[in-house]
Protein backbone atom coordinates (compact mmCIF):
# COMPACT_ATOMS: atom_id res chain seq x y z
CA UNK A 1 0.00 0.00 0.00
CA UNK A 2 1.09 3.66 -0.60
CA UNK A 3 0.58 7.15 1.12
CA UNK A 4 -2.55 8.71 0.09
CA UNK A 5 0.03 11.66 -1.72
CA UNK A 6 2.02 9.05 -3.68
CA UNK A 7 -1.26 7.39 -4.83
CA UNK A 8 -2.56 10.71 -6.07
CA UNK A 9 0.60 11.69 -7.89
CA UNK A 10 0.64 8.38 -9.60
CA UNK A 11 -2.74 8.44 -10.57
CA UNK A 12 -2.64 11.92 -11.91
CA UNK A 13 0.73 10.90 -14.34
CA UNK A 14 -0.85 7.03 -15.01
CA UNK A 15 -0.61 7.45 -18.60
CA UNK A 16 3.28 9.19 -18.16
CA UNK A 17 4.43 6.77 -15.70
CA UNK A 18 2.84 3.44 -17.33
CA UNK A 19 4.74 4.77 -20.65
CA UNK A 20 8.11 4.93 -18.74
CA UNK A 21 7.66 1.97 -16.94
CA UNK A 22 7.09 -0.24 -20.83
CA UNK A 23 9.97 1.63 -22.12
CA UNK A 24 12.15 0.24 -19.01
CA UNK A 25 10.79 -3.53 -19.82
CA UNK A 26 11.87 -3.16 -23.71
CA UNK A 27 15.15 -1.53 -22.88
CA UNK A 28 15.61 -4.23 -20.33
CA UNK A 29 14.66 -7.79 -20.60
CA UNK A 30 13.68 -9.11 -17.29
CA UNK A 31 12.74 -6.71 -16.08
CA UNK A 32 10.74 -6.99 -12.26
CA UNK A 33 8.25 -5.19 -12.56
CA UNK A 34 7.23 -6.73 -9.14
CA UNK A 35 10.56 -5.62 -7.40
CA UNK A 36 9.95 -1.98 -8.94
CA UNK A 37 6.44 -2.18 -7.36
CA UNK A 38 7.56 -2.75 -4.49
CA UNK A 39 10.35 -0.15 -4.34
CA UNK A 40 8.01 2.24 -5.21
CA UNK A 41 5.59 1.49 -2.05
CA UNK A 42 8.45 1.30 0.38
CA UNK A 43 11.35 3.71 -0.76
CA UNK A 44 9.30 6.41 -3.36
CA UNK A 45 6.71 6.42 -1.03
CA UNK A 46 9.51 7.90 2.00
CA UNK A 47 10.73 10.72 -0.47
CA UNK A 48 7.39 11.36 -1.35
CA UNK A 49 6.19 12.27 2.08
CA UNK A 50 9.73 13.76 2.66
CA UNK A 51 8.65 16.57 0.03
CA UNK A 52 5.24 16.62 0.80
CA UNK A 53 5.93 18.10 3.55
CA UNK A 54 8.58 20.91 3.12
CA UNK A 55 7.15 21.52 0.07
CA UNK A 56 3.41 20.33 -1.69
CA UNK A 57 4.05 21.75 -5.07
CA UNK A 58 6.89 20.38 -5.72
CA UNK A 59 6.15 16.87 -4.95
CA UNK A 60 4.53 15.77 -8.52
CA UNK A 61 7.66 16.66 -10.16
CA UNK A 62 9.72 15.16 -7.29
CA UNK A 63 7.87 11.87 -7.47
CA UNK A 64 8.25 11.97 -11.08
CA UNK A 65 11.90 12.34 -11.30
CA UNK A 66 12.69 9.79 -8.48
CA UNK A 67 10.40 7.01 -10.33
CA UNK A 68 12.33 7.46 -13.55
CA UNK A 69 15.82 7.05 -11.54
CA UNK A 70 14.15 4.44 -9.74
CA UNK A 71 13.54 2.47 -13.09
CA UNK A 72 17.08 2.29 -13.56
CA UNK A 73 18.23 1.50 -10.59
CA UNK A 74 15.51 -1.53 -9.88
CA UNK A 75 16.93 -3.08 -13.47
CA UNK A 76 20.44 -2.68 -12.74
CA UNK A 77 19.83 -4.63 -8.87
CA UNK A 78 20.99 -1.05 -7.43
CA UNK A 79 17.95 -0.85 -5.33
CA UNK A 80 14.20 -2.64 -4.62
CA UNK A 81 13.96 -5.71 -2.65
CA UNK A 82 16.11 -8.02 -4.66
CA UNK A 83 18.75 -5.12 -5.31
CA UNK A 84 22.48 -6.50 -4.42
CA UNK A 85 22.60 -4.13 -1.77
CA UNK A 86 20.83 -1.83 0.72
CA UNK A 87 22.12 0.93 0.34
CA UNK A 88 20.68 3.11 -2.31
CA UNK A 89 17.07 2.23 -0.32
CA UNK A 90 18.64 2.71 2.75
CA UNK A 91 19.80 6.55 2.19
CA UNK A 92 16.71 7.21 0.19
CA UNK A 93 14.45 6.48 2.80
CA UNK A 94 16.80 7.43 5.77
CA UNK A 95 17.95 10.76 3.98
CA UNK A 96 14.40 11.79 2.25
CA UNK A 97 13.75 14.20 5.77
CA UNK A 98 17.25 15.77 5.79
CA UNK A 99 17.07 16.46 2.19
CA UNK A 100 13.78 17.11 1.35
CA UNK A 101 13.93 20.97 0.48
CA UNK A 102 16.96 19.52 -1.79
CA UNK A 103 15.28 17.13 -3.56
CA UNK A 104 12.14 19.72 -4.15
CA UNK A 105 14.85 22.52 -5.40
CA UNK A 106 16.55 19.92 -7.62
CA UNK A 107 14.87 16.46 -7.42
CA UNK A 108 17.26 14.51 -10.33
CA UNK A 109 20.39 16.04 -9.03
CA UNK A 110 20.00 15.46 -5.62
CA UNK A 111 18.72 12.07 -5.53
CA UNK A 112 21.36 11.07 -8.09
CA UNK A 113 24.14 12.84 -5.54
CA UNK A 114 22.92 10.40 -2.86
CA UNK A 115 22.48 7.54 -4.88
CA UNK A 116 26.44 7.79 -6.42
CA UNK A 117 27.70 8.35 -2.95
CA UNK A 118 26.13 5.22 -1.49
CA UNK A 119 27.36 3.41 -4.69
CA UNK A 120 30.44 4.59 -4.92
CA UNK A 121 31.22 3.74 -1.12
CA UNK A 122 29.86 0.05 -1.27
CA UNK A 123 32.22 -0.35 -4.11
CA UNK A 124 35.47 -0.17 -1.73
CA UNK A 125 35.94 -2.69 0.85
CA UNK A 126 36.08 -2.03 4.41
CA UNK A 127 34.08 1.61 4.06
CA UNK A 128 31.68 1.78 6.92
CA UNK A 129 28.19 2.61 4.53
CA UNK A 130 25.96 2.86 7.50
CA UNK A 131 27.99 5.20 8.96
CA UNK A 132 28.02 7.89 6.21
CA UNK A 133 24.51 7.24 6.35
CA UNK A 134 23.79 8.24 9.74
CA UNK A 135 25.91 11.30 9.64
CA UNK A 136 24.88 12.51 6.81
CA UNK A 137 20.99 11.93 7.88
CA UNK A 138 21.84 14.28 11.41
CA UNK A 139 23.68 16.91 9.42
CA UNK A 140 22.53 17.34 5.56
CA UNK A 141 19.62 19.29 6.59
CA UNK A 142 21.87 22.11 7.40
CA UNK A 143 22.86 22.10 3.64
CA UNK A 144 20.84 24.89 1.91
CA UNK A 145 22.41 23.68 -1.74
CA UNK A 146 23.34 21.07 -3.71
CA UNK A 147 27.04 22.28 -3.37
CA UNK A 148 26.95 22.07 0.07
CA UNK A 149 25.22 18.52 0.53
CA UNK A 150 28.55 17.30 -1.80
CA UNK A 151 30.92 18.82 0.11
CA UNK A 152 29.67 17.44 2.77
CA UNK A 153 29.05 14.00 1.45
CA UNK A 154 32.71 14.08 0.84
CA UNK A 155 33.61 14.93 4.33
CA UNK A 156 31.60 12.21 5.52
CA UNK A 157 32.95 9.43 3.12
CA UNK A 158 36.24 10.49 4.22
CA UNK A 159 35.34 9.70 8.33
CA UNK A 160 33.89 6.66 7.26
CA UNK A 161 36.83 5.07 5.85
CA UNK A 162 37.56 6.61 2.31
CA UNK A 163 40.64 7.64 2.87
CA UNK A 164 41.89 8.46 -0.40
CA UNK A 165 39.43 11.03 -0.29
CA UNK A 166 41.41 13.15 2.39
CA UNK A 167 42.90 15.78 0.20
CA UNK A 168 40.21 16.66 -2.20
CA UNK A 169 37.86 16.32 1.20
CA UNK A 170 39.42 18.80 2.91
CA UNK A 171 39.43 21.33 -0.11
CA UNK A 172 35.81 20.67 -0.56
CA UNK A 173 35.19 21.63 3.12
CA UNK A 174 36.16 24.94 2.82
CA UNK A 175 32.44 25.51 0.62
CA UNK A 176 30.69 24.66 4.34
CA UNK A 177 29.51 26.47 7.62
CA UNK A 178 32.73 25.86 9.37
CA UNK A 179 30.32 24.57 12.70
CA UNK A 180 29.11 22.11 9.66
CA UNK A 181 32.24 21.00 8.88
CA UNK A 182 33.82 20.50 11.89
CA UNK A 183 30.48 18.32 13.20
CA UNK A 184 30.65 16.16 9.85
CA UNK A 185 34.47 15.13 11.26
CA UNK A 186 33.51 14.07 14.78
CA UNK A 187 34.62 17.28 16.60
CA UNK A 188 31.40 19.71 16.80
CA UNK A 189 32.92 21.78 19.42
CA UNK A 190 36.54 22.30 18.13
CA UNK A 191 36.82 25.61 16.28
CA UNK A 192 37.54 24.42 11.80
CA UNK A 193 40.48 26.93 11.05
CA UNK A 194 41.89 24.78 14.01
CA UNK A 195 40.64 21.44 12.81
CA UNK A 196 41.69 22.09 9.51
CA UNK A 197 45.42 22.86 9.62
CA UNK A 198 45.62 19.89 12.39
CA UNK A 199 44.38 17.17 9.63
CA UNK A 200 45.98 18.05 7.19
CA UNK A 201 49.61 18.37 9.15
CA UNK A 202 48.75 14.99 10.53
CA UNK A 203 46.64 12.11 9.02
CA UNK A 204 46.94 9.57 11.91
CA UNK A 205 45.32 12.14 14.22
CA UNK A 206 41.40 11.70 15.15
CA UNK A 207 39.60 14.23 16.66
CA UNK A 208 36.83 12.34 17.69
CA UNK A 209 38.95 11.37 20.05
CA UNK A 210 41.82 14.05 20.39
CA UNK A 211 44.88 11.94 19.49
CA UNK A 212 46.72 9.51 17.57
CA UNK A 213 45.66 5.71 17.63
CA UNK A 214 49.22 3.90 17.60
CA UNK A 215 47.94 0.77 16.47
CA UNK A 216 47.09 2.36 12.56
CA UNK A 217 45.08 0.38 10.68
CA UNK A 218 45.19 -3.66 9.22
CA UNK A 219 43.46 -3.89 5.61
CA UNK A 220 44.00 -6.85 3.26
CA UNK A 221 42.86 -10.42 3.21
CA UNK A 222 43.24 -13.42 0.76
CA UNK A 223 40.94 -13.09 -2.45
CA UNK A 224 39.29 -16.90 -1.54
CA UNK A 225 37.79 -14.64 1.27
CA UNK A 226 36.71 -11.54 -0.10
CA UNK A 227 40.12 -9.98 0.48
CA UNK A 228 42.29 -8.24 -2.65
CA UNK A 229 45.41 -10.74 -2.68
CA UNK A 230 45.69 -13.88 -4.00
CA UNK A 231 49.35 -14.53 -2.24
CA UNK A 232 50.98 -12.54 0.62
CA UNK A 233 51.82 -9.30 -0.90
CA UNK A 234 55.21 -7.24 -1.13
CA UNK A 235 54.68 -4.06 0.00
CA UNK A 236 56.80 -0.70 -0.94
CA UNK A 237 56.22 2.98 0.18
CA UNK A 238 55.27 5.57 -2.22
CA UNK A 239 54.36 9.27 -2.00
CA UNK A 240 51.68 9.48 0.41
CA UNK A 241 50.78 6.16 0.03
CA UNK A 242 51.85 2.31 0.18
CA UNK A 243 52.24 0.30 -3.24
CA UNK A 244 51.59 -3.81 -2.81
CA UNK A 245 52.13 -6.29 -5.49
CA UNK A 246 50.23 -9.75 -5.40
CA UNK A 247 50.38 -12.51 -8.10
CA UNK A 248 51.45 -9.72 -10.83
CA UNK A 249 48.52 -7.30 -9.66
CA UNK A 250 49.35 -3.99 -8.15
CA UNK A 251 47.51 -1.83 -5.26
CA UNK A 252 47.49 0.93 -3.65
CA UNK A 253 47.06 0.93 0.42
CA UNK A 254 46.39 4.52 1.16
CA UNK A 255 45.44 4.81 5.67
CA UNK A 256 44.58 7.43 8.54
CA UNK A 257 43.05 7.68 11.20
CA UNK A 258 39.53 7.23 9.67
CA UNK A 259 40.62 4.11 7.82
CA UNK A 260 42.28 2.34 5.58
CA UNK A 261 41.39 0.88 1.58
CA UNK A 262 43.41 -1.02 -0.76
CA UNK A 263 42.92 0.35 -5.03
CA UNK A 264 43.98 -1.03 -8.15
CA UNK A 265 47.37 0.42 -9.19
CA UNK A 266 49.66 -0.01 -12.29
CA UNK A 267 52.81 -2.13 -12.25
CA UNK A 268 55.30 1.11 -12.59
CA UNK A 269 54.25 2.75 -9.50
CA UNK A 270 55.16 -0.44 -7.63
CA UNK A 271 58.81 -0.41 -9.55
CA UNK A 272 59.15 3.52 -8.82
CA UNK A 273 58.25 2.84 -5.06
CA UNK A 274 61.11 2.50 -2.23
CA UNK A 275 61.34 -0.72 -0.71
CA UNK A 276 64.16 0.24 1.84
CA UNK A 277 63.39 -1.25 5.37
CA UNK A 278 61.84 1.65 7.74
CA UNK A 279 64.07 2.93 9.72
CA UNK A 280 63.54 2.56 13.91
CA UNK A 281 61.11 -0.66 13.57
CA UNK A 282 62.12 -3.64 15.50
CA UNK A 283 60.02 -7.15 15.06
CA UNK A 284 58.65 -7.93 18.46
CA UNK A 285 57.12 -11.44 19.30
CA UNK A 286 53.58 -9.46 19.46
CA UNK A 287 54.37 -7.83 15.83
CA UNK A 288 56.92 -4.85 15.75
CA UNK A 289 58.08 -1.81 18.06
CA UNK A 290 57.85 1.45 15.61
CA UNK A 291 59.21 4.18 17.75
CA UNK A 292 59.71 2.19 21.24
CA UNK A 293 55.88 1.88 20.68
CA UNK A 294 54.76 -1.77 20.76
CA UNK A 295 52.21 -2.46 17.25
CA UNK A 296 50.27 -5.76 17.83
CA UNK A 297 50.11 -7.75 14.77
CA UNK A 298 49.04 -11.51 14.81
CA UNK A 299 51.60 -13.20 12.30
CA UNK A 300 54.76 -14.88 12.65
CA UNK A 301 58.09 -12.96 13.22
CA UNK A 302 59.96 -14.98 11.17
CA UNK A 303 60.57 -12.81 8.23
CA UNK A 304 58.22 -9.73 8.58
CA UNK A 305 59.49 -6.61 6.93
CA UNK A 306 58.68 -3.02 7.61
CA UNK A 307 58.67 -0.16 4.81
CA UNK A 308 58.01 3.63 5.52
CA UNK A 309 57.16 6.96 4.59
CA UNK A 310 57.95 10.06 7.34
CA UNK A 311 54.37 9.49 8.61
CA UNK A 312 53.47 5.66 8.33
CA UNK A 313 54.94 2.31 8.60
CA UNK A 314 53.70 -0.77 7.10
CA UNK A 315 54.17 -4.19 8.61
CA UNK A 316 54.06 -7.09 6.69
CA UNK A 317 54.60 -10.73 6.44
CA UNK A 318 55.43 -14.05 3.37
CA UNK A 319 52.85 -15.83 5.94
CA UNK A 320 49.60 -13.55 6.18
CA UNK A 321 47.46 -11.90 3.31
CA UNK A 322 46.84 -8.89 6.02
CA UNK A 323 49.03 -5.41 5.99
CA UNK A 324 49.62 -3.11 9.08
CA UNK A 325 49.78 0.59 8.45
CA UNK A 326 50.75 2.49 11.71
CA UNK A 327 51.82 6.00 12.28
CA UNK A 328 55.63 6.53 12.48
CA UNK A 329 55.31 8.58 15.33
CA UNK A 330 52.92 9.16 18.11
Amino acid sequence: MVSDTLAGVLASRRALLNQRVAEARHQQPGFDTAAFSAFVGDTLDAVCGAVQAVDPLATGAAVEAAFEIGLTLVGQGLAGPKARLPWVDRAWKQLAASIARLIAQAPTETLGTVTNAVVRLSSVRGVRVEEWIDTMRALAGRCAALDELRALGALCAWRAGMAHLREPALVQADRLDPALASAALGAPDVPWAGLRERLAADRWWNPSIGAVDAQGQTLGGFSGMDGPFAVPPAIRAGTGHFVAESAGRHFLLMADAFGAVVLPAAANEFAQADAAAAPGVAITPRGGSVGGREIAFAVPGDRMQAVGRADSVALFSPWSHHVRIVPARA
